[in-house]
Parts: C-alpha cells; sequence; structure tokens
C-alpha cells in the first residue's frame, strides 16, 4: 500500500484551517467581540481611536494634539499613571513629550488648581488644558 504524501498534507491542511476557523468564531461569538469588530471595521482611523479610547477623552487628546506648538511637554491628570490608558495617550501624543514639570496639563473628569498654571483650553467642565504661567 502506498501512502499518498499530497493527500496527507492537503487532509492536514484542511483541519488546520478548520480549526482556526472555530477558535476565531468562537472567540468573536461567544465572547460578544463580534459588535466591536464591526464597529471598527465600519470607521476610518480617527473614529477607530475614538472608539478604543473613549470620545471624551480621544477629544482631548486630539485637540492638544492639533494645537500645541512642537516641542512642549505635557501631564495628564485625571487617569491613573501607567495604566493603558496613560500608555495609549503617550503613544498618541508623540512627538510630545510627557513630563513631571510640564508645559501643559491636560485634566480629565477631574478638577485641578495649581497657581503655576492657568486655563488655555476648556472643552467642556470636565476636559480642559492648563497652561504654565509664562509660557
Amino acid at each position: 500500500m502506498k501512502i499518498n504524501k499530497l493527500l496527507i498534507m492537503r487532509v492536514v491542511f484542511v483541519v488546520w484551517i478548520v480549526l482556526c476557523i472555530n477558535f476565531i468564531a468562537r472567540e468573536l461569538f461567544k465572547k460578544g467581540y463580534i459588535k466591536d469588530y464591526i464597529t471598527l471595521l465600519s470607521r476610518d482611523e480617527d473614529g477607530r481611536r475614538s472608539y478604543v479610547y473613549g470620545d471624551d477623552f480621544y477629544g482631548l487628546l486630539k485637540y492638544f494634539k492639533d494645537n500645541a506648538k512642537p516641542g512642549t511637554t505635557f501631564r495628564i491628570s485625571g487617569i491613573k499613571e501607567l495604566s493603558v490608558d496613560d500608555r495609549r495617550a503617550v503613544y498618541f501624543l508623540y512627538p510630545f513629550l510627557k513630563s513631571s514639570e510640564p508645559d501643559y496639563i491636560l485634566v480629565f473628569n477631574e478638577d485641578v488648581k495649581d497657581d503655576r498654571y492657568e486655563m488655555s483650553s476648556k472643552l467642556d467642565d470636565k476636559r480642559y488644558i492648563l497652561k504654565k504661567k509664562g509660557v
């Protein structure tokens, strides 16, 4: 009896494809991720970022990135240090650098009162940007 290597390879390939489809479909439907993927596929790049970051937080980051002078430093108040949101913000705002003594403080869902800073821009009551006096 002669074993056909090509037939064995085809069977292994088909089984592999079926298993991959099973794992993908199970994650999408069982855990309910299908809605998120459909939403992400239907949006442009800014829309996808807005969905993942949160509309309010992304709006603050986008406003700062579009209006800040090159070379300025920032700090974000209102999100936990080294959280996923913090890392996303630092990545998105590059080449602006995060600093402990920044030129700007981006305030998100928090009240910040610091005599060294003045109001620069206000998006709403819980999202605004403070600018260091004299900058």
